[in-house]
């Protein structure tokens, strides 16, 4: 609920006030309390000074005590001076100044006399001073009650005062918090509240996002790391929180700092989104697609990077080109074939014509021979036609001939490269599947290790290649001699954009390989280095 009856910051400031001044009325309160007690006090004393002064000038006159004498009148009249110098009450008055005390004039005429009795010890002042004593201690007695009195209640009034001032404080409090305090402390609760809600909720978006969302500060310390970052990258969030972290996911910032940071976004174009190249904590890089957005203020910059791995993506790309490749290829093959099974026919034909034209048993031989070529020819186009030719139906197949028609496609690089092929192959062992996409595989496998074996010039190269069958279990290996695999951990084969071939392949690639296995077969692929080379093992549940 907000405050809508009044201005909080106005009302703060004018109850802010109030209580100044009521404390600076405290204070100078007090301070005329204490100058009023030690005015009071100073008059009370003076007062009662006098009472006794005018008795020991009655004394010292009647025992001739003249240097005793000549003091206290001194005394007894610049106290009667100094108690006219202040402001005096109407009470005061009436006793100073009207009949029937005349204190004023009862005082002076009694110094008079004592004054000329110091001088000339005359009977006449010391009978006054005798006969005066008592009448003058009695009005003196008057006025030093009345300056009792007064000073009892001035300090009465400061104190009732200082009272008022204490109440109308704590009232002015309790106003404050009823009116103030409270509605602003509920106010600043419910915003709380709502800035926290804000928050979880703000919090339950960016954990919950299938993008890696990272936050970095001026210094591009790491502020924000949510889940699918660590998923993405695998580092753990505490290892990344407050650490300069972001160059080592992110190749292309390293060795940076804020502003060559900022150049690069520019260079980038900020706004638009970008395909770089993410590096996780097991050092494998892959593709993403990040965008960067900056918030500004007065003495803070926060940039945010929203990230998405695109690997699956980009393979499902890749697939899909590998697939448009062997279409395109499956065309290509049929209409060359097309094209040459009319003119190898009529090479067959006039082949055959002339056999039995001719009688010449050398001549025959070399006909013979042409139809051998010819057949060869035309099985070598059935094979290419077959083995590209689209077909997504699963059907039972033998393993053996896929490997065979996978050989026949390898053929010639194979003599070319004077690769020893070893089979022990069971023709009675099926699966269950697509078969072109079991052929795909063993392609890819076989290309891998020939393309290793002429990289490394092996000397006597070697493929073998078996598959055997216990109980249920189907396993197709495939070892050569090429002196085994130099990525560590090996499994890391198997992982997309780990390749480190520099020419094009016609196979679907190791992690294309593994999802067909894995996905189409439900079956598993492995490698493992040996003492001369490497072997992949294919493992199919025959059910």
């Amino acid at each position: 609920m907000q405050l809508k009856s009044f201005n909080f910051t106005k009302r703060y400031i004018l109850a802010l006030s109030i209580i100044a001044l009521l404390s600076a009325f405290a204070y100078f309160n007090l301070q005329h309390l204490i100058s009023s007690q030690y005015i009071n006090g100073n008059l009370i004393n003076i007062s009662g000074k006098q009472r006794m002064l005018s008795q020991q000038i009655s004394l010292n006159s009647i025992y001739y005590k003249i240097g005793s004498l000549k003091d206290r009148i001194d005394e007894m009249e610049k106290n009667h001076k100094q108690l006219l110098s202040y402001p005096l009450s109407s009470e005061l008055k009436k006793i100073y100044f009207n009949n029937p005390t005349k204190l004023d004039y009862e005082v002076k005429i009694y110094l008079k006399h004592a004054k000329i009795f110091l001088k000339s010890r005359s009977g006449k002042s010391l009978t006054y001073l005798l006969n005066n004593s008592k009448i003058l201690l009695k009005d003196l007695d008057k006025a030093t009650t009345i300056y009792v009195k007064e000073a009892k209640d001035s300090t009465k009034l400061l104190k009732t005062v200082e009272l008022f001032i204490f109440l109308t404080t704590l009232l002015t409090l309790f106003f404050e918090a009823i009116f103030i305090f409270r509605p602003a402390n509920k106010q600043i609760a419910e915003d709380k509240k709502l800035i926290i809600n804000e928050k979880d909720y703000s919090n339950i978006v960016i954990e919950s996002s299938t993008n890696a969302i990272i936050t970095l500060d001026s210094q591009l310390n790491i502020k924000r790391y949510n889940k699918m970052a660590e998923k993405v990258f695998g580092y753990k969030r505490e290892d990344m929180l407050n650490r300069k972290s972001f160059s080592k996911i992110i190749p292309l910032f390293r060795e940076q700092n804020i502003d060559t940071f900022l150049d690069t976004l520019k260079l980038l174009s900020i706004k638009d989104v970008q395909e770089l190249e993410g590096l996780d904590k097991s050092g494998n890089r892959f593709p993403i697609r990040i965008s960067f957005g900056l918030n500004r203020s007065e003495n803070n910059l926060l940039i945010v990077a929203n990230i998405q791995n695109i690997s699956k993506e980009k393979l499902k790309d890749k697939l899909l080109e590998q697939q448009s490749k062997f279409a395109a290829l499956g065309e290509m093959i049929a209409i060359i074939a097309h094209q040459w099974r009319q003119p190898l026919a009529q090479l067959n034909f006039n082949n055959i014509y002339l056999k039995r034209k001719i009688n010449d048993k050398e001549l025959k031989s070399e006909l013979e021979d042409n139809e051998n070529i010819i057949q060869f020819m035309s099985d070598t186009i059935t094979n290419f036609q077959n083995f590209y030719k689209k077909d997504d139906t699963n059907r039972e197949f033998y393993i053996s001939n896929s490997i065979e028609q996978v050989l026949k496609i390898l053929d010639s690089i194979l003599k070319l490269k004077e690769i020893k092929i070893d089979k022990n192959l069971d023709p009675t062992i099926k699966t269950y599947g697509n078969s072109n996409s079991f052929s795909q595989v063993i392609l890819s496998i076989i290309q891998n290790a020939i393309d290793v074996i002429v990289s490394r010039g092996i000397e006597n190269p070697n493929i073998s290649i078996s598959v055997k069958k216990e109980k249920k279990i189907i396993t197709i290996e495939i070892e050569d001699n090429a002196k085994g695999i130099d990525v560590h951990p090996i499994s890391n084969i198997f992982k997309p954009f780990t390749s480190k071939k520099l020419k094009p392949s016609t196979g679907v690639g190791l992690y294309m390989c593994k999802m067909i296995i894995e996905d189409k077969f439900k079956g598993k692929i492995e490698a493992e280095n040996r003492e001369n080379g490497a072997i992949f093992k294919l493992i199919l549940s025959n059910i």
